[in-house]
């Protein structure tokens, strides 16, 4: 230990000296601030001061400077400048090569105190983590406020999820303690989903630069697919930013029911193109019924382009 503390001064003394000689202060003005708050118990210079040099080397060590140490929760002191000189010269510094302007900096380090939002904080940073596709409605827990007796950590354990509920334990460590939290979060579930831009009133065509993809909450039945939504025929009013079901429109299906469709027989070499009659709606990769307008015979078939179908019976 004691060779390892002399390596460390001869190495500081060393870097000091590489800044003194290869590149020199310049003028250096260290600035205290009069009051700084602060929730972390150590603080180096920069923190309590603005510092100014040309030498970026020399305002990295004087930045890195610690000027207080172990501050207790609620604990307050003042640093004077005296006070920052004699760090400066503990830390081989000479006082008088910089500029040091205002009288005094006061330090306070916060009250910690654990609330329910501490720990709600904590819970909204471990979800939308972990699921990036949930919406959080609420985060039911009791809990009254206290003051830790040490420093402290909060650690968040899931213990399992429906499709409404995340149940999670809040594990509050402080000196190889844990006091448990039990908590309760209600979510939805999102989805990106095709939305108007406007209110559509019925019997409007729906075009493409009518609809946005929004992030919805996820919901049976609703369209997530804008394809189904462009060229479609409103049937009853959609509201502005509202998720789509397809139950409120009429689809632009690309084979329309009684209409004359190509039927495309495609098999180990034979291809043959027949006339036939849809007799449904059909999307692309629908399977459909399909009547030979020849012989009245029912062929099942898929849909794949405008009034075009493709044979998939046994024969």
């Amino acid at each position: 230990m004691r060779c390892s503390g002399l390596l460390d001064h001869l190495r500081l003394n060393l870097f000091l000296l590489f800044l003194l000689f290869s590149f020199g202060y310049g003028e250096t003005v260290i600035k205290l601030k009069k009051y700084v708050e602060t929730e972390k118990p150590n603080l180096n210079l920069s923190q309590i001061a603005d510092i100014k040099t040309e030498n970026k080397s020399f305002l990295q060590f004087l930045s890195s400077i610690k000027v207080a140490e172990n501050l207790k929760p609620g604990e307050k002191t003042t640093l004077t400048k005296n006070d920052i000189k004699n760090i400066l010269k503990k830390n081989y510094v000479d006082p008088d090569s910089v500029i040091i302007t205002g009288s005094s900096v006061a330090l306070k380090r916060k009250e910690i105190i654990i609330s329910k939002q501490t720990v709600e904080e904590k819970v909204s940073e471990y979800l939308k983590k972990k699921y990036k596709d949930i919406n959080i409605e609420s985060i039911d827990f009791s809990l009254k406020p206290f003051k830790p007796d040490s420093e402290y950590k909060i650690k968040i354990k899931e213990r399992s999820k429906t499709t409404s509920r995340i149940y999670l334990t809040a594990l509050v460590i402080q000196k190889g303690k844990e006091k448990k939290i039990n908590i309760s979060v209600r979510y939805k579930q999102m989805v990106n989903a095709p939305v108007p831009k406007k209110d559509l009133l019925r019997g409007q065509i729906i075009n493409e630069e009518d609809i946005e993809i929004k992030e919805v909450p996820a919901q049976r039945g609703i369209i997530t697919d804008k394809k189904l939504l462009v060229g479609a025929v409103v049937r009853t009013t959609l509201k502005k930013g509202k998720p789509v079901k397809i139950s409120m429109i009429t689809p632009d299906y690309p084979v329309k029911r009684r209409s004359y469709v190509k039927v495309i027989y495609d098999r180990n070499g034979i291809k043959i193109e027949i006339t036939g009659i849809a007799l449904e709606n059909g999307i692309i990769g629908q399977v459909i019924k399909v009547k030979n307008q020849s012989t009245g015979k029912i062929l099942p078939c898929k849909v794949i382009g405008k009034d075009t179908v493709l044979f998939v019976g046994g024969l």
